[in-house]
């Protein structure tokens, strides 16, 4: 499978009252048939709720769900249980399991949410709903994994924040047999003489590790996912 490149001025657009963002692949609003998910890896959105906003229920179920918060602080309840507030920096993992019914809401009255979350399908169905949060000490990069990590989950795949200072190269690594998401948080990376900045994206599957380059610095998030 070629190297699949997911700009953010080419991704599904999420409309509904009081939340605005973008969407990796196809999720609610935002519907794309050329992008239902990559691998184990359903959803990847960029997600702001308007101050004070208190979004419906939503059904969740047999999934992973993991968000980081951007900025603002953040609620979900569901009958996993209630996170209090999340602030920014901090991670938030829904294992919905056999079925939630999630209430996202922005605590902060006057300022935007934002929030990047990601949906992984887990490794066995129907679980116990579980939730949890987390916050990385200085230099933790290891997020989520199946084992021992900051946020211990059911699914299959490991997820990593990992910070590149300006000049240094990151290495994506070799996918044999498997896959790799690597996001944008912020700043940028170039591969053969393509510029991913924040909002952009690319899926790697069954190719040999290679490098990106980054000038200015960059703050990613990888998702390495089983094949």
């Amino acid at each position: 499978m070629p190297i699949v490149f997911r700009p953010a001025a080419e991704r599904g657009r999420l409309v509904d009252p009081g939340v605005a963002g973008t969407a990796a692949f196809s999720h609610g609003s935002a519907f794309d048939r050329e992008w239902l998910g990559f691998h184990a890896l359903r959803v990847l959105n960029r997600v702001e709720l308007a101050p004070g906003t208190r979004l419906p229920a939503a059904r969740r179920a047999n999934m992973e769900v993991l968000t980081l918060v951007l900025a603002g602080t953040y609620r979900v309840q569901s009958q996993a249980g209630d996170s209090g507030p999340v602030a920014a920096g901090q991670w938030h993992r829904l294992g919905a399991g056999a079925g939630v019914d999630a209430v996202e809401q922005n605590l902060d009255p006057a300022a935007t949410l934002r929030l990047l979350q990601l949906w992984v399908q887990p490794t066995h169905s129907n679980a116990a709903p579980a939730q949890a949060v987390a916050t990385p000490a200085v230099g933790e990069s290891r997020i989520a994994a199946p084992g021992d990590a900051l946020l211990p989950w059911g699914a299959g795949a490991t997820v990593r924040r990992e910070s590149i200072v300006p000049g240094a190269m990151f290495a994506v690594p070799a996918t044999r047999g498997s896959a790799c998401w690597v996001e944008v948080i912020g700043g940028e990376l170039a591969y053969r003489g393509q510029f991913l900045r924040a909002g952009d994206g690319l899926g790697v599957a069954d190719e040999a590790g290679f490098a990106l380059v980054s000038s200015f610095g960059a703050d990613l998030l990888v998702v390495e996912l089983p094949a």
